[in-house]
């Protein structure tokens, strides 16, 4: 499927947190990699990591509490956990950009919408403030911002919910990076923005060959604008295939169950829900952490963690169950 090499290839990564009670594990020993011109999609319920891996591939995570215990996250061959904050800090924003989860935090309510664009460029870029400018207001008409000419000297509070968010996104993708990771990009925005922000970075995808890490959990976005899917649990991922193959064949009982709680065409038939809740990271089960709400588990779920493995049927179908596992338990 992919001849060149991935872009960013994040291998066995455990992010934990220390508190003085106990160790949060957010992730755990996550394998995933994005190549050239892709969008993965990263999914699962609230909670279970997707945030945390990707504040890990940016190096943003506070440490202390936060600890990087084992991995390594590959970037263009590079890794970055090995890399210093001044290396980060030329990267970040550069060649990786980020939308954030939340685009009203997120923006500093003291500069105007412009600055914040202008100061992205001139960081990373050798441009003056003036080509910056210019720079500043053709990435607000590229994401479609009405009237851009007034709209970059105003404040964050004097735009909409969708106008910050295109702004979140006019400054990740200002400096072209090669990756953009985009967590929850259109959270809280209504079905008509949030179509035409999708719409808007698979374009840039298409033009620029730039990869997309997505995050999120509406199923509906992963089908039309993903080419693969990881599927996350309680820190691990525990499916990891082609769009197609998940919603064709999915193998783990957790993504048939996020599949099966999807509304039905008929409005009669019930919704399927998966019993019970995510455990929290903190205090996870033994072996499978999916185990206790699951409805195919066996003896070993209970005592032995499955490795992500390739199915039999498709060697590019890879999950963590022991349904499929070729390894016996201990």
């Amino acid at each position: 499927m992919h001849s060149q090499d991935p872009l960013l290839d994040i291998q066995n990564l455990s992010t934990f947190f220390h508190t003085e009670e106990n160790i949060v594990r957010s992730v755990r020993n996550v394998d995933l990699t994005i190549y050239p011109g892709e969008t993965v999609a990263l999914v699962g319920e609230s909670g279970c990591g997707k945030s945390v891996t990707a504040l890990s591939a940016m190096r943003l995570v506070p440490m202390p509490p936060g600890n990087f215990e084992n991995g390594r996250i590959l970037f263009k061959g590079k890794d970055l956990l090995q890399a210093s904050e001044l290396e980060m800090q030329k990267i970040r924003g550069n060649e990786i950009g980020m939308i954030f989860q939340e685009p009203m935090t997120s923006l500093n309510p003291i500069f105007t919408i412009g600055d914040q664009i202008i100061e992205a460029i001139c960081l990373h870029q050798d441009k003056s403030h003036d080509e910056a400018r210019i720079l500043a207001l053709k990435v607000l008409k590229k994401v479609a911002m009405p009237s851009p000419e007034t709209r970059i000297d105003q404040y964050p509070h004097e735009l909409s919910g969708g106008m910050k968010q295109r702004v979140m996104i006019a400054m990740s993708i200002a400096c072209k990076p090669s990756l953009l990771i985009a967590d929850e990009p259109t959270t809280a925005l209504d079905v008509t923005i949030q179509a035409q922000i999708l719409d808007l970075l698979d374009e840039l995808r298409k033009e620029t060959q730039m990869s997309i890490l997505l995050i999120t959990h509406n199923l509906g976005i992963v089908a039309q604008y993903a080419d693969r899917v990881a599927v996350m649990y309680s820190g691990k991922i525990v499916e990891l295939a082609s769009v197609e193959n998940i919603f064709a064949s999915p193998s783990h009982p957790y993504t048939k169950g996020l599949l099966n709680s999807l509304p039905k065409d008929t409005i009669s038939v019930k919704l399927e829900t998966i019993p019970g809740a995510v455990p929290h990271p903190a205090f996870l089960p033994e072996g499978c952490a999916f185990h206790p709400r699951c409805a195919e588990k066996m003896g070993e779920c209970e005592r032995e963690i499955p490795e992500l493995q390739s199915l039999d049927s498709n060697p590019k179908h890879q999950t963590a169950c022991w349904l499929y596992n070729k390894t016996p338990a201990l």
